[in-house]
């Protein structure tokens, strides 16, 4: 009778120390699976935040592509109306005999580098008087007051210039062309807003370098 007495306290006390273990073990999965849980839920969130982040830079580019394209819009309009004015009668641009000559002007353009960080394309053509005693050494440039922001020569027919800004001009640019034959000065009669990215005539489609001898 002692005997199984004593089996019945061993039993008795496995079952209770194997019953411990065994919240033990549940309990510890239950804290893993909360972690778990909660480094999802927080990755979730930083998702979101990345997502809203995301969301709004995409408004706000979007909103500077419609002003952008608004404000091309509007420069075309302009354009279009000085391109009008300009060339109403057709060409008529002449070489003055008598005009005051000038040597090599030798312009230098600024560097782009530092605030220099935009550009705009524009792409001329001599009137008919002009090409007729054009060279190969004349000199055409882009200036935003006084300060000379391109210089090309002619290439195929066509002076391309890519002129540089900063971005926040407020005097237009001015295009002047030095005739290396006849030393004559000419200065166009259009000027441009300084807008980044913008492309006023192509190579395939120059436009006319409406001017006036200076």
């Amino acid at each position: 009778m002692k005997v199984m007495k004593k089996w019945l306290y061993i039993a008795m006390v496995v079952s209770l120390f194997g019953g411990t273990t065994s919240c033990s073990d549940d309990d510890d999965d239950t804290s893993e699976l909360e972690e778990q849980l909660k480094q999802k839920e927080e990755t979730i969130k930083q998702l979101e935040e990345a997502n809203k982040k995301l969301e709004e830079e995409k408004k706000s580019l979007d909103e500077t592509n419609k002003q952008l394209k608004e404000t091309n819009k509007k420069l075309d309009e302009v354009l279009n109306k000085i391109e009008g004015n300009g060339s109403q009668g057709g060409d008529t641009t002449t070489v003055n005999p008598s005009g005051k000559k000038y040597e090599n002007p030798g312009w230098t353009s600024v560097k782009a580098e530092g605030d220099y960080a935009y550009t705009m394309t524009v792409v001329f053509e001599l009137p008919a008087a002009l090409k007729s005693v054009a060279t190969e050494n004349d000199l055409m440039a882009a200036f935003v007051g006084d300060e000379c922001r391109s210089v090309e020569k002619v290439i195929d027919g066509v002076y391309l210039l890519t002129i540089i800004g900063t971005g926040g001009e407020e005097e237009n640019v001015t295009f002047r062309y030095w005739n290396a034959e006849n030393h004559y000065l000419y200065e166009s009669t259009i000027t441009l807003p300084f807008t980044s990215d913008y492309i006023f005539g192509v190579v395939d489609s120059p436009k006319l370098f409406v001017c006036k001898q200076m």
